[in-house]
């Protein structure tokens, strides 16, 4: 008898630890080329503007001017750690918190945005994207994260669950975002190719098929 209320006991323990709220995040990024120079920039900024305010609930816009001497090649966005090296990186790095951001030097233009449409189901999304300028064109870099909340066993965590096991989770949706940035280069006359990306499979979701968004 003692045995068997351990097994029990060591079972319910175990159902429990995996109802446990989890935050997880994951990172996605494309990279456009767009030519050839002689689009209109005007236009290619206000399409690719226009284009990241339809899937996000606010966006950060800043338009800058053009580096004195176009580059032979464009640069490529990095990810800064703001307090690498300081005692608060210290902290959230014991946290397990990787506090890093996107950065472009001499972006034409950045915008940051956030979607919190989700948020009811613990599900955040965040978007970066920066336009760069070189010699024979422009390159679109795109840099996404996903915060999902999982686990649980409040009334919105039990409804998210159900949801996600029938249509999968807001992820899905990010493919779709960047590649209506790709159309709305298109749109102004560009010629696009991709130049690199990185989108997780768990971002393949039953609307939108992350292979043939990316186009790679």
């Amino acid at each position: 008898m003692k045995k068997l209320i351990l097994t029990v006991a060591a079972a319910s323990l175990a159902g429990c630890a995996s109802m446990q709220p989890t935050y997880q995040t994951e990172s996605t990024f494309v990279i456009y080329d767009v030519q050839p120079v002689s689009v209109d920039r005007t236009r290619l900024l206000n399409a690719v503007l226009e284009a990241v305010q339809k899937h996000s609930s606010q966006v950060r816009v800043n338009r800058d001017i053009p580096p004195a001497v176009l580059p032979e090649t464009p640069g490529r966005f990095e990810l800064k750690d703001p307090f690498g090296g300081t005692k608060m990186g210290a902290l959230l790095a014991a946290q397990a918190q990787n506090v890093r951001v996107p950065v472009c030097k001499d972006a034409l233009m950045t915008l940051a945005s956030d979607s919190t449409s989700m948020a009811q189901y613990g599900e955040r999304t965040s978007f970066f994207v920066c336009v760069l300028p070189y010699k024979s064109g422009y390159q679109i870099d795109v840099y996404a994260t996903f915060v999902k909340a999982s686990g649980g066993m409040t009334p919105q965590a039990l409804g998210s669950a159900a949801a996600r096991s029938l249509i999968g989770d807001s992820s899905q949706f990010i493919p779709r975002a960047m590649n209506d940035l790709r159309l709305a280069a298109e749109s102004v006359g560009g010629q696009v190719t991709v130049v690199d990306s990185y989108i997780p499979e768990a971002f393949k979701g039953a609307f939108v098929n992350q292979a043939g968004s990316a186009n790679k």
